[in-house]
């Protein structure tokens, strides 16, 4: 990149960042969501070929392969890409320019290394996981998915580079080139070894080449080898994320001209700037590792409990769902053949993306007010902390509630529309429903532990989120064994965790900033306006589904709440035109609303 691309304006810079990685992070998670309902659309083409829930217990297989891989990817990548932008930042600004050199040859040894390590790591560990949840099948996917955390290591280190340049175009063109491969390739090679394998088996009953038993067992065998095709788009993407990360870097790395060069002091050697890295990255890798561990505890437990149920209580358990698909899930359990497990916790995984969707937008707009709490409480301004911390929670609240509280009420038109109908999306809309509220308490909680880190608190975000996998495993153990919850058990025991973070939280983030946020403003307005969203959702769907198809009065409904929401804000005086001046086009909005007279 040219050397004065670092605008001298500092908080524009920033926002635009901001601004790109927002678009990309919600670009990159609905081409995630909808890989996942075309993959699972297109399993449920041979359910009844095949004589079980090829959907559910697919999307079962490709979600187990992530349990191992997302806890090792966090372990070699998540800190240290952050370590390496802010020492690049951090050098540029001192005028440190031989530095960045420096840094770039030490990340890419680091990088590399974790990379064959956490590969090796995967590869020994699938073989233990998959006995451990009693999903033999998931190993395929779980070896094709190995070579994406070498690869991933190797894409981090241009993204760290890049970042630290206040630079953040590479890293969103990566990740949406990343996504895009994944989700094109996954899906065309998904679809085509399902496709020759099913040809083969009507043909000479055999899946490539090998007979087996009967013929759902050669099914479900073919499901696991279409999985495993899928997800080796992930590494494709990756590779090709990677490619284009190389070229730009040819094309746009940093160049210390002969004038920086003289200005700059000597550079730090590669040992010593390791060890800042490393002082620095610790913290942040300790603290998503153990979030990532415990989900895949949290993962074993679950699908243990669902297992052992199958075996000592499966009466009890299928009581739990509609008597007509008693049948089909009666024969996911054949004597040690036991695919229930499996399919109920593809299930879950069907309703996790949109909670993740909703976090994903949010989080934003909490990152981006950051450095405004931390400039205050460090210059001691308590009416400016007050007011970062306000907006921050404001914002966080007037885009998650409405979010969270309109999946409980639509819950089941949503995952109609995504998955269609039958056993799996009954069961996932069941989910969908809980996890309505949880995203709520997960949104929140997120800018939360930001703002104790921006006041130096450091521990305590990891302290607390230590406390939540214990308090949700825990939980979820006991939910989960119930027959009567099964499986919606798990979502409730997250719901538990993360309100036990948010409150705690909150609390301490009081206590240590010596602030008492507005609470009336930040989260009950919020709240009612959210409430009538999601009512006036509930409602409209209701009234219109007797007239109309449910995909056409679930958009009515979608819109309706929308506009009863936005009104309602403005009625009960959420924003101030400060807070609106600060949104795009915050001059235009404001000008409507006083026409509209819902502005004063």
């Amino acid at each position: 990149m040219n050397n004065d691309s670092f605008s001298k304006n500092t908080s524009k810079t920033f926002l635009k960042g901001a601004m790109i990685m927002t678009v990309s992070m919600v670009v990159v998670k609905v081409l995630g969501m909808l890989y996942k309902i075309f993959l699972y659309r297109m399993f449920a083409a041979y359910d009844d070929a095949a004589g079980f829930s090829m959907s559910s217990v697919g999307i079962g297989l490709l979600s187990n392969a992530y349990e191992v891989y997302t806890p090792l990817f966090a372990l070699a990548t998540a800190g240290f890409p952050i370590a390496v932008s802010r020492l690049i930042a951090e050098s540029i600004t001192q005028k440190r320019y031989r530095d960045v050199d420096v840094i770039y040859k030490t990340s890419k040894k680091f990088f590399i290394s974790m990379g064959v390590i956490c590969f090796a790591l995967m590869v020994g560990i699938s073989f233990i996981y998959v006995q451990l949840i009693k999903s033999p099948d998931s190993i395929y996917a779980m070896m094709t998915l190995a070579p994406s955390i070498f690869i991933g290591c190797l894409v981090a280190i241009y993204r760290g580079y890049f970042e630290g340049q206040r630079n953040m175009f590479p890293t969103a063109c990566s990740e949406v080139i990343e996504m895009l491969v994944k989700v094109i390739s996954g899906l065309s090679m998904g679809f085509l070894v399902m496709k020759f394998g099913m040809d083969e088996f009507g043909a000479k009953g055999t899946v490539f080449g090998k007979m087996y038993p009967t013929a759902e067992m050669a099914m479900q065998r073919l499901l696991a080898y279409s999985v495993a095709a899928a997800i080796a788009g992930i590494a494709l993407g990756s590779l090709f994320a990677f490619l284009f990360l190389r070229i730009y870097y040819s094309r746009h790395k940093f160049i210390v001209t002969d004038e920086m060069y003289r200005d700059s002091v000597d550079a730090r050697t590669q040992r010593e700037t390791f060890r800042i890295l490393r002082n620095t990255a610790i913290p942040i890798i300790l603290s998503a590792f153990i979030m990532n561990i415990s989900t895949t505890i949290d993962a074993v437990v679950i699908q243990n409990v669902l297992y052992n149920t199958c075996r000592v209580n499966l009466d009890g358990l299928i009581s739990q769902f509609d008597p007509k698909y008693s049948a089909e899930l009666y024969n996911m359990v054949q004597g040690e053949e036991i695919k229930l497990h499996t399919s109920l916790w593809g299930c879950f995984a069907n309703a996790l993306p949109l909670m993740q969707l909703v976090t994903t937008v949010t989080q934003v707009f909490g990152t981006s007010a950051l450095p405004n709490v931390t400039a205050a409480y460090t210059s001691g301004d308590k009416k400016e902390l007050k007011q970062s911390m306000e907006t921050v929670i404001k914002l966080t609240m007037i885009f998650t509630l409405p979010a969270g509280l309109s999946l409980f009420a639509l819950a089941n038109p949503i995952i109609a529309l995504l998955y269609g109908g039958g056993f799996e999306a009954e069961v996932s809309a069941s989910i969908l429903r809980l996890m309505g509220f949880s995203c709520i308490v997960v949104a929140a909680s997120t800018p939360v532990m930001s703002m104790l880190q921006s006041l130096g608190k450091v521990n305590l975000p990891l302290i607390l989120c230590s406390i939540a996998m214990v308090l949700k495993i825990s939980t979820n153990y006991l939910f989960v064994s119930m027959a009567e919850l099964n499986v919606t058990g798990a979502a409730i025991g997250s719901l538990v965790a993360f309100t036990f973070v948010f409150v705690a939280g909150m609390y301490l983030l009081i206590k240590h900033s010596g602030v008492r946020p507005d609470f009336i403003n930040t989260i009950l307005k919020p709240f009612i306006c959210a409430a009538l969203c999601a009512a006036t959702a509930y409602g409209v769907y209701m009234l219109m589904n007797r007239f109309v198809s449910y995909v056409i009065a679930l958009m009515i409904a979608i819109v309706a709440a929308v506009i009863v929401y936005i009104v309602a804000l403005m009625l009960i005086k959420t924003f101030d035109k400060e807070e609106i001046y600060m949104l795009p086009k915050g001059n235009n909005i404001v000008t409507i609303l006083e026409k509209l007279h819902l502005l004063r």
